[in-house]
């Protein structure tokens, strides 16, 4: 408890110093040793924040001045974590929340806004339902703007793709706090949308998903979940193919079940869930492999499969534990590393994720502090029975998974959680498996495997605890025997080996504790083992050491490599190097004095003796001795320093050596050692402060750069050990372990975390003389050296090239080293590159440095002379490259560099993250990781304030800077170019508005008149414009101000006058820039006003905010003035909309733009097309005209933006609500889906359709198909009378200028000439498909201009319909569907007047269907269908009607009547069961068709039709066709064919045709198309009639095929195939009976063949309803006594099926091995078999008597059973197993076929238990293993 108090502590005493209760801190910056200053700062900061967020609400400035404080806000929370007060908290999500629901807001700004209520949210136990409510609509509302955007698909909106998942990560963090209402509010909203055949079924369930709050508390729950749980789940239960819906509602329900455990009854669903997981893991299964993956492909997310797994589990009934068991026993075998598959994937995420989601749960349930959420009542909480149980049941499964093929990480990570709740089940099989891996050398694979997964349940092991406190004496054996693994020849080996070893040091003190046995005798049993295996530590470093110096020695540059290649490290190296001393130095860390001492010694004479080159064995061994200084620089300096100056100054006495090109190798090696080992605590330092500065002054001016260079690194970290703020040990308990043994007992320190509390770390803060010192190198190294630079830059002495490198190098090691002592660069700001009212302050953070104002700032004096610097070189030596990167990375530091660079930190950042992931207890919380990570998180928070750079002002100097480096980017030399543009980007993030300062000046570069610029100018500005991969991006920042400019700009560059324009490499930049334009743009806001209630929360956010702040509150004028700044920005944001497309077709008029240019531009346009302001009409006119554009390009963005037009000049047309059920005169008493009275006036009937004016007037029309089907909706809202809706034929004065303009054009018949010439041109040959976009925009003429076009246009439809050509006919169904669809609110005379003009086009068109447009035609009926009331479309409908088979055109022409029509009856769904019936009338008698196609097509139709035919709870029966009663009439007519027992042939040839034929040929016939439509409904239908199915089995089983032969006949291949199929269905309870009689009833037959079949389809059927079969006693008991019954069937190869089905049976669980069925075998095995009679002495035959058949039938079912038995475990030795082996080893010598089967069995028992033989050797006796070994080895052919 002592950590719960402390922090309970923590939190009083930090409540009385900030006088507020802080939500939630973060606790690492109390631990800075700068805390003390941080509360005042972080006061002043929130004040400031509050007070501008609210003046800049008040002000109306949504930018700069809003975006820039919630900015802030986002960096507080990462600085701070939630450190305000609660009332604080609920302002800010309250203020934040309106924000983002505001629906006129730009959309990057939301997703900012979005992206901070997030975080602000996140933490949910922070905000209790009583803290705060929010409401769910505008939510509701703004999602469904966004993500269900109606035009969005006409390019009116730009949103960026990653607002879907910002939005639904939203959504999740506000639903706790929706109002007790909303559930009920939801279910309104979103019931009337479930209609399973419509897509609206998958939104509708995708929102309950989203928003329907789940953690409401128990007694508010009748207004939560339990208004619709019976309803869902029931809909989840009686569907049964998997509909993409389905993992939605997964989804919801494991949110259920985790947010209320304990107080649901999940028993009675458990068997159908499990089933339904098993099945959606899409396992292969039987022996028949019929894939059908394509049903298969919407399976469920394993995240929330875990989850709600894991939530059932527990409880009274412990049924879910009971499944799960069995779930895993019967997927066990698919782990086995031999089998691998797509499948796989998913197992193993299974196998990781379930661990983690059972320890959540444990620690919510055990350990977490309770909050406002719901608390598992005690009844259903987990017990440790519970917990051993589960984990049992995944054992097996993970350490099968260990070796998996796809790697070790989710087995390790698995093993990881489960060794934290039972560490006594899970590491011994580990460890077992870890030993004889680390003495193989064979497997390597297995070796690395097993590591990773002990160093997964490395804190479990040390730690040992009550429940395995044998656990820590294996951890010397393995290090000892892990020693090995340090190889140079295995790379991957080794890095694992480095993890394992680090791992285990990090945990443990490495101290020799033998001596306590003779001082103490209260020590257990195992503590005693313990302090003498820890005498073995000494050895175990030694050891390692040896190990290290021999992969050095192999690594030598020398040795790996010739000269000639490349002198840096390989990447392999580096990692290698990375390993080597990181364990190094955790070992060192981890050291006793003594041990350390040994260490020391070994190390300095390693190095000392040897010389090493410096490029790879030098810095691997210098790393090495770094590391031992770095972990007690006291003892390890007074070796190093005094022995590597002395041999520094011995080689440097004579002068000639500062000359040398070539130095020699021991000097080298020596500056080398020096400069790593000076790496440590700085005070430390300051006691060779002399010798170390004598060496700089022999070595700094060195003439060999790699001399100098190792002189430059000792200076730098010379100045960053003394300079820089961190920790000095990173020991794993505070306080190190030099104590004695009385005072403190390292053994019980083994594996314990650190404590947050008490951490004790040891700063190193800079000095006073350290200070000093850092000054005094600068002042004698860094001055002269810019003083010579500067001289030179002046001109007055000249420099040669080395000796400009050689001095950079100093200035930039100077400000590497020092960077975080000098102070920013100051000067003024400047102001107005943004107008605001609100004020823009930088926030300067505290770092711990005080800067020294008095001493002169390097950081200006830098900045002042490379400035100079830089003119000289470019005007003098621009081609001196390598001091040029130089001069760039020195520029860099400057403006960013405060002693640690974000890359570094990014990485070390990520590091942790994994260390911590792979090392942390989730089981108990509460921070409890290992010591030195935690100091590792304290120093990273240090170093994030210091990278904070967020929101600087952008000064002179930054200016003067960034200039110059956009002066590098547009240089000569492309590696130049580069850096400096890389540099360029990270300062244009840093700097407030700096782009807008910046952006004209590289604009200047691509103006065409603009003579004198080079070609790599340009180059260099356009790669500026193009930004980097996650940078800013200049050409597209979301700005009007700034687009403006660069659009134009780059267009206009086109009409240069330069050559270079046409280079591929400047040609291809263009082509990026436009793309990532187009890539990156969002929809730019033109309207920035803010909503009433966003002002009345700021006010109350100011209310308590005094005047500390320094702010005066707003007054009224003020409060105006910034309304009409609104105002005005509104304007002008519209003034730059309307010039920016101005200028973009003013330069579309240049005659000489290059056609690139000009499609770039047009690009851009038709980025610019909007919903909420209509194009000018000077840009329509372009667009109309370029629809006949020369370029196809142009054509296409042409024809998507006129339909973009043709949205926005639509008029609104008016609506009016009605009430459904007074129309009807019912109203059904709960909800119903389906037909029932209230909605049967939607349905189609021929006898009252609207033919005339008055009825067409009086119908009321309802275009979507939904409505109605589930539910009504609250406000049933439908269009208006036809008086009330806009007029139609207008004339041209009455309509709009754009409008008049697109009349004349579309009016002009050379114009439409063109454009259908265009039109039917093929674009792709063989890819084209009906285009969607050219259909909008023919909907959207004949929608705005009704019949206006159609005199023009006619004569066209009538030639491109009767052309042969697919392009003409794909035209001409484009525009007859936009045609059908734009005439929705046309008048009656004139829909019937299109509708003579359509009905003779349309019969035109389908008798001349091609082959290649049949697709084109269904998608365009399906198109205009869409979204329509039938009755509407009568005309079109009794036109499909009217014969679809007529025969006329040959089989294809009936083929594509057919899907005509069914692509127009689909998209009606339930609202025509009329026409279903007429057509299922008209199809019946036509069933027998002989041509395949229409066979086909008909199978397609008949799907259609029934798949109204649900069965959802509580539905009525459909009035549209049932399956039932077709199936019944269907089975009459096959009557012929049930009562024949010979095989059906496939004897009737195809061309008889005529004449009358017996009934026989019919029913065969006829059963090919029901094959067709079985198989076509397998996976459509939402339920598989299975009762109907029933009675066609036995007939199926008797037609498929045994063998899979391609060469059998259409009609048996469909048999097979249709069964498989089928045996994969799911079922219901109730079902499985009746199955099982019609098998039984089969395997009564005389066909062998319907037997066979019978058992491959049981295989399948029943692992795919495992658990439903399991539900229910009676059934197994069926399954096992039909199998059993099989293996004595007299068809040998029914026997051997059986024997498969058995085994696999077996496997999978499903039947156990009893004693009873072992006795059963045994005694048939043991059937006599007469003795053979000998005839001649020459001729021995085997005649067995018949009557003896039956004997030896039965022995062999006995031989099969026992094999089966054998062959069911193939990876391990159950006990019964030796003995049923020796059984049937006693069968060798029978007759054929036992011999046979027993031969196979033993080679398939060797060959799957040949792995791990040695183990498997356990479990047989002596003898009967001598007698195995005679069974198992081949015969010898020579003996």
């Amino acid at each position: 408890m002592t950590a719960e108090k402390e922090s309970g502590e923590w939190r009083r005493r930090r409540e009385e110093a900030l006088g507020f209760r802080p939500q939630k801190e973060i606790p690492y910056n109390q631990l800075l040793p700068y805390s003390q200053r941080l509360d005042r700062e972080s006061a002043a900061i929130l004040g400031e924040i509050k007070a501008n967020l609210a003046r800049a609400v008040q002000l109306r400035e949504l930018w700069p001045g809003l975006l820039f404080w919630t900015r802030k806000l986002s960096t507080y929370i990462r600085l701070y974590g939630r450190k305000f007060s609660k009332e604080d908290h609920v302002i800010f999500v309250k203020l934040l929340y309106e924000l983002v629901v505001m629906p006129k807001l730009e959309i990057s700004m939301m997703q900012g806004f979005t992206r901070l209520l997030i975080s602000l949210l996140k933490k949910k136990e922070l905000l209790s339902r009583e803290d705060l409510q929010l409401p769910w609509r505008p939510l509701y509302e703004t999602i469904e703007r966004i993500l269900y955007s109606k035009t969005e698909h006409l390019g009116l909106n730009w949103f960026p793709n990653s607002i879907e998942n910002v939005l639904k990560t939203l959504v999740k963090c506000c639903r706790p706090y929706f109002p007790v209402e909303a559930t009920a509010e939801m279910l309104d909203e979103w019931q009337p949308l479930m209609c399973p055949f419509d897509v609206t079924m998958q939104k509708a369930v995708s929102y309950f998903e989203m928003f329907l709050p789940t953690s409401l508390p128990p007694h508010l729950q009748h207004k939560g979940f339990r208004l619709w749980f019976d309803e869902f789940i029931g809909l989840y239960v009686a569907v049964q193919n998997l509909p993409q819906w389905e993992g939605n509602l997964v989804n919801l329900f494991a949110r259920l079940a985790t947010d209320n455990i304990g107080y649901i009854d999940w028993d009675e669903y458990i068997p159908k869930i499990f089933t339904r997981f098993l099945r959606s893991l899409n396992l292969p299964v039987g022996s028949s492999q019929v894939s059908t993956s394509k049903y298969l492909s919407n399976a469920y997310e394993m995240g929330h499969v875990v989850v709600w797994i894991t939530s059932m589990l527990g409880g009274p009934s412990k049924l879910a534990q009971k499944h799960l068991s069995g779930f895993f026993n019967s997927i066990a075998s698919f782990y086995h590393p031999s089998n691998n598959g797509r499948w796989l994937m998913k197992l193993m995420k299974l196998l990781q994720r379930l661990p983690t989601s059972v320890v959540r749960r444990l620690h919510r349930e055990r350990y977490k502090k309770p909050t406002w959420l719901n608390t598992v009542p005690d009844s259903h909480k987990l017990t440790d029975q519970d917990i051993t149980d589960f984990v049992e049941s995944i054992k097996q499964p993970v350490v099968l998974a260990m070796f998996s093929k796809i790697g070790s990480l989710e087995a390790a990570q698995a093993l990881q959680n489960l060794a934290l709740m039972r560490p006594e089940l899970v590491i011994p099989p580990v460890l077992e498996k870890t030993y004889p891996a680390l003495q193989t050398l064979t497997e390597p694979h297995q070796l690395t495997a097993t590591l990773s997964c002990v160093i997964g349940v490395a804190r479990s092991l040390v730690a040992g605890g009550r429940w395995f406190p044998e656990g820590p004496t294996h951890m010397l054996p393995l290090l000892m025997r892990a020693l090995p693994g340090v190889d140079p020849n295995d790379f991957s080996k080794c890095m694992i080996t480095f993890q394992f070893i680090a791992t285990f040091s990090t945990l443990v003190p490495l101290v020799d504790c033998s001596s306590v046995l003779q001082e103490r005798n209260d020590l257990t049993e195992v503590e005693k083992q313990l302090c003498s295996a820890t005498a073995e530590f000494e050895d175990f470093v030694l050891l390692f050491m040896d190990r290290c110096f021999a992969l050095i020695e192999i690594s030598t540059l020398e040795q790996t490599r010739e000269e000639t290649e490349t002198e840096k490290m390989t990447h392999v190296e580096s990692l290698v190097e990375l390993g080597l001393s990181s364990t190094f130095s955790t070992i060192l860390t981890q050291c006793s004095k003594e041990v350390f001492q040994v260490a020391l010694d070994k190390v300095f004479n390693f190095a000392t003796t040897n010389i090493f080159e410096t490029r790879v064995a030098g810095r691997m061994v210098s790393d090495m001795c770094r590391a031992a200084s770095k972990c007690r620089p006291a003892t390890a300096l007074k070796r190093f320093v005094p022995h590597c100056c002395n041999v520094i100054t011995q080689l440097t006495i004579n002068d000639d050596v500062l000359q040398e090109q070539e130095l020699d190798k021991e000097l080298l090696w020596n500056l080398q050692l020096l400069s790593e080992v000076t790496r440590v605590d700085g005070d430390k330092l300051l006691l060779y402060k002399d010798q170390v500065v004598n060496i700089l002054r022999r070595t700094l001016h060195l003439k060999c750069k790699q001399g100098y260079t190792l002189a430059g690194n000792l200076l730098h970290h010379l100045l960053r050990s003394t300079t820089l703020i961190y920790p000095t040990e990173y020991c794993s308990v505070p306080g190190g372990f030099d104590k004695p043994f009385t005072e403190y007992f390292p053994i019980k320190d083994w594996g314990k975390p650190g404590d947050l509390w008490n951490l004790g770390i040891h700063w190193h803060v800079p000095s006073e003389e350290e200070i000093t010192f850092a000054y005094y190198l600068l002042d004698n190294f860094l001055q002269p050296e810019l003083s010579r630079l500067q001289r030179c830059a002046d001109g007055e002495i000249e420099m040669s090239r080395d000796d400009i490198h050689q001095s950079l190098c100093i200035v930039q090691n100077c400000l590497m080293g020092s960077g975080s002592l000098l102070p920013f660069l100051g000067g003024d700001p400047i102001r107005d590159l943004a107008p605001t009212l609100v004020s823009l302050t930088e926030t300067k953070l505290c770092t711990g440095v005080n800067y020294d104002t008095t001493r002169e700032n390097y950081r200006e004096a830098i900045a002042q002379v490379m400035r100079k610097l830089l003119h000289h070189m470019l005007d003098n030596s621009e081609d001196d490259t390598k001091s040029l990167f130089i001069i760039i990375k020195i520029m860099g530091d400057l403006l960013q560099f405060r002693g640690s660079y974000k890359h570094e930190f990014d990485s070390r950042w990520k590091s942790f993250n994994l260390v911590k992931k792979s090392m942390e207890n989730r089981l108990h919380g509460k921070k409890q990781h290992i010591r030195a990570l935690l100091i590792d998180r304290v120093m990273l928070q240090h170093e994030l304030r210091t990278l904070t750079m967020e929101g600087c002002e952008y000064k002179t100097i930054h200016r003067d800077l960034l200039r110059d480096l956009l002066l590098l980017s547009t240089s000569t030399y492309s590696q130049v170019r580069s850096k400096a543009q890389h540099v360029f980007f990270t300062a244009l993030g840093t700097y407030n508005f700096c782009c807008r300062d910046l952006i004209p000046l590289v604009l200047e570069f691509l103006r065409p008149d603009k003579q004198d610029i080079s070609q790599q100018q340009m180059k260099g500005a356009l790669y500026c414009l193009l930004g980097n991969h996650n940078g800013v991006c200049l050409a597209n920042l979301h700005d009007w101000d700034c687009i403006v400019a660069t659009w134009p700009a780059i267009v206009s560059s086109g009409l240069s006058k330069a050559i270079f324009l046409e280079k591929p490499s400047i040609v291809r930049l263009f082509d990026d820039l436009a793309e990532k334009i187009h890539r990156q743009y969002e929809t730019i806001g033109l309207n920035f006003e803010l909503s009433d209630r966003c002002v009345e929360l700021s006010v109350s956010l100011c209310e308590e905010i005094d005047s500390a702040v320094g702010l005066t509150p707003l007054t009224a004028e003020e409060i105006e003035n910034g309304i009409r700044n609104q105002i005005a920005k509104n304007n002008d944001s519209l003034r730059n909309y309307e010039k920016l497309i101005g200028t973009l077709l003013d330069l579309l008029d240049q005659r000489n733009l290059p056609w690139k240019f000009e499609q770039i531009a047009i690009g851009f346009l038709s980025l610019l097309l909007r919903d909420d302001a209509p194009l000018p009409t000077r840009s329509i006119k372009f667009f109309i005209q370029c629809l006949n554009h020369d370029a196809l390009v142009v054509r296409k963005m042409a024809i998507s933006a006129v339909a973009g037009i043709m949205k926005q000049l639509k008029r609104p047309h008016k609506k009016t609500e009605i009430d459904p059920y007074s129309i009807s005169g019912s109203r059904p008493s709960q909800i119903q889906p389906g037909d029932r009275l209230d909605n049967q006036w939607l349905h189609y009937k021929s006898s009252n359709l609207p033919r005339t004016k008055d009825e067409w007037e009086a119908c009321l029309f309802v275009e979507k198909t939904h409505w109605g089907y589930y539910t009504w909706p609250q406000k049933m809202i439908v269009y208006a009378p036809m008086n009330q809706q806009p007029k139609l034929g207008r004339s041209k004065e009455e309509m709009s200028e754009a409008e008049q303009l697109v009349c004349d054009q579309f009016s002009d018949p050379q114009f439409i000439e063109k454009l259908i010439k265009f039109l039917s041109l093929e674009d792709r040959k063989g890819k084209d498909k009906f285009n969607p976009r050219r259909f909008c925009l023919f909907k959207g003429l004949f929608r705005n201009f009704d019949t206006a076009f159609l005199p023009v246009l006619k004569p066209h439809l009538e030639r491109l319909v009767s052309d042969s050509h697919e392009s003409a006919q794909r035209c001409g169904a484009e525009i007859i569907a936009g045609l059908i669809r734009g005439c929705k609110h046309w008048t009656y005379e004139k829909v019937e007047q299109l509708w003579e003009i359509l009905c003779p086009l349309l019969r035109t068109a389908l008798s001349s269907i091609t082959v290649e447009t049949y697709s084109d035609w269904g998608t365009c009926i399906a198109t205009a269908c869409e979204s329509r009331d039938p009755r509407k479309l009568h005309w079109l409908f009794e036109l499909l009607m009217e014969a679809p088979l007529s025969g006329e055109g040959g089989s294809f022409a009936d083929a594509c009547r057919l899907y005509v029509l069914q692509g127009g009856l689909a998209q009606q769904e339930w609202r025509v069961p009329e026409l279903m019936h007429r057509l299922l009338q008209y199809l019946e008698p036509k069933l027998t068709q002989v041509y395949k196609n229409v066979r086909e097509r008909i199978g397609s139709v008949l799907t259609y039709l029934f798949m109204i035919d649900v069965t959802l709870p509580n539905s009525n029966p459909t009035l549209s066709p049932r399956v039932s009663e077709f199936t019944s009439r269907i089975i009459g007519q096959l009557k012929p064919l049930m009562e024949i027992e010979e095989e059906i042939q496939n004897h009737i040839v195809e061309e008889n045709g005529i004449g009358e034929q017996d009934e026989r040929t019919q029913a065969i016939k006829l059963l090919k198309t029901v094959l067709k439509w079985l198989m076509a409904s397998a996976g459509r239908s939402f339920s598989t009639a299975i009762a109907e199915q029933l009675h066609l089995m036995p007939l199926l089983f008797k037609i498929a095929p045994v063998e899979n032969d391609e060469s059998y006949d259409e009609l048996k291949r469909d048999a097979k195939m249709c069964l498989a199929l089928m045996s994969q269905g799911l079922l219901y309870p109730h079902q499985v009976v009746m199955v099982l009689d019609v098998m039984k009833q089969t395997s009564e037959s005389s066909s062998w063949h319907a037997k066979y079949t019978v058992l491959t389809y049981l295989q399948t059927m029943v692992f795919y309803n495992l658990f439903i079969f399991l539900d229910n006693e009676q059934a197994v008991q069926d399954v096992r006594w039909l199998v059993i019954k099989l293996l004595e069937d007299e068809q040998l190869e029914t026997r051997e099926m059986a024997a498969i089905t058995l085994s696999g049976l077996l496997q999978c669980n499903f039947l156990t091995m009893d004693p009873t069925m072992q006795l059963h075998f045994e005694q048939l095995c043991k059937t006599q078999l007469p003795k053979k009679r000998k005839r001649d002495p020459g001729t021995v035959i085997d005649t067995i008597p018949p009557a003896a058949s039956i004997d030896l039938v039965r022995r062999h079912a006995g031989v099969l059973g026992l094999s089966a038995c054998i062959l069911s475990s193939p990876y391990e030795v159950p006990t019964w197993m030796p003995q049923l082996l020796m059984n049937l080893s006693g069968h060798l010598n029978d007759p054929q076929p036992i011999e046979l089967t027993v031969k196979k069995t033993l080679s398939n028992f060797r060959r799957t238990h040949h792995d791990n033989w040695q183990e498997h050797k356990q479990q047989f006796t002596d003898d009967q293993l001598v007698i195995l070994a005679d069974l198992l080895v081949s015969p010898c052919y020579y003996a």
